[in-house]
């Protein structure tokens, strides 16, 4: 089998699906728009007009269709809606799977009617629509076709790699962090200013930690000088994949302040390593963090109630170890790497076996664990 995927390199839920499939013995390569080495993969940079922005997947569209007929793969599979998946439908090729990861559904067709027509374009052109949870499944339905199922493939955790640490003796220093590109859409802003809250409740009891990089980061120092929390946010900056475990390890409280997200793969992490979740309730989070269950959900933009979920959480170390083992087990029954890929396996072989140049499609819906819904 070979797979050619259309998608940005770099970007880790990219080769964190190619690295599975090329292990797997399955030939892989990547056509992106930026650069990147994947060991074992051959990436094809499409460079050029770099000054038009999105502009350029338009005029490099020959281009790619190009590519793809000298690649001859036997899959093609597009990640992402708005940039690669629709380059993947103008390029005609078939079998085609459409992968949908958050903003290219919840937030890009309301942009203009442009975008929205580019929206069903490309989710008509495609043999197959994947989603990373029901919400965005659902939303998704909104643009398909009417006779298109969406499937559910969660982007998941490696429950081999994220493991709960070793409990040890509480030093009643309570350690809150997040892990996150420091963009607006993240809310990292928000959590900041919560924590200037917190700190005026509990002093030096508690600190916080923020790993990630984005054009938020100046906005965020300035605001944690000036409310004086300098000595007590540690702003670690870039941390590869394989990196994230050991940051976790350190914390006791994961916050996901988002203004809006797809998925929310962080928090899906950090309940696999047994860390209790405050998290916003918006979009794609609480198919993630089941409030009272695995986590505390609040409001959106809202400092307040932010802190407020978090002391609740810092003043009740019982209530933190119960969310925290109940969301591991949540993400082990949910969202286990290894079953998701092999949930997308199985959809490579089920389009291998038809061949034709599109799958019939007898039932709209959503697909949950291979049957529609």
């Amino acid at each position: 089998m070979k797979i050619v995927y259309l998608a940005d390199a770099p970007y880790p839920h990219t080769w964190r699906w190619v690295e599975h499939f090329r292990n797997a013995g399955v030939q892989c390569e990547v056509i992106s728009f930026r650069p990147w080495k994947i060991p074992g993969v051959p990436v094809h940079y499409v460079n050029g007009g770099e000054a038009l922005g999105k502009a350029r997947y338009l005029v490099h569209a020959r281009r790619v269709k190009s590519l793809i007929r000298n690649l001859q793969p036997d899959i093609l599979h597009a990640l992402h809606l708005t940039s690669y998946g629709f380059l993947g439908a103008l390029a005609g090729f078939h079998p085609f799977v459409l992968s949908v990861w958050g903003t290219d559904v919840l937030e890009a067709p309301r942009l203009t009617p442009f975008h929205r027509w580019l929206t069903r374009y490309a989710l008509t052109h495609a043999d197959t629509i994947t989603a990373t949870g029901l919400h965005l499944a659902t939303e998704t339905t909104r643009y398909a076709p009417a006779a298109a199922p969406v499937t559910v493939v969660p982007y998941g955790v490696d429950m081999r790699q994220f493991t709960p640490r070793t409990k040890a003796g509480s030093s009643g220093h309570v350690v809150i962090g997040t892990v996150s590109r420091l963009s607006p859409e993240k809310g990292v802003r928000y959590l900041v200013e919560a924590f200037g809250q917190l700190r005026e409740r509990y002093g030096g009891g508690v600190s916080l930690r923020i790993a990630g990089e984005g054009p938020e980061r100046a906005r965020l120092e300035a605001s944690i000088q000036r409310m004086n929390l300098e000595t007590s946010v540690d702003l670690r900056g870039w941390l590869e994949h394989e990196e994230i475990p050991a940051f976790l390890k350190k914390l006791d409280i994961f916050v996901m302040p988002s203004t809006w997200e797809g998925f929310g793969v962080a928090a899906a992490e950090a309940s696999a390593m047994g860390l209790p979740v405050v998290a916003t309730n918006v979009y794609g989070i609480p198919d993630v963090v089941r409030d009272g269950e695995t986590g505390l959900l609040v409001p959106p933009k809202d400092p307040g109630a932010l802190a407020r979920a978090v002391g609740r959480l810092v003043e009740d170390p019982r209530l933190r170890a119960k969310l925290g083992e109940a969301g591991r087990d949540y993400v082990a029954r949910h969202y286990d790497w290894t079953e998701n890929a092999q949930q997308m396996a199985a959809i490579y072989e089920r389009l291998l076996s038809q061949r034709t140049a599109r799958e019939p499609r007898t039932q709209a819906g959503i697909v949950l664990d291979g049957g529609a819904r």
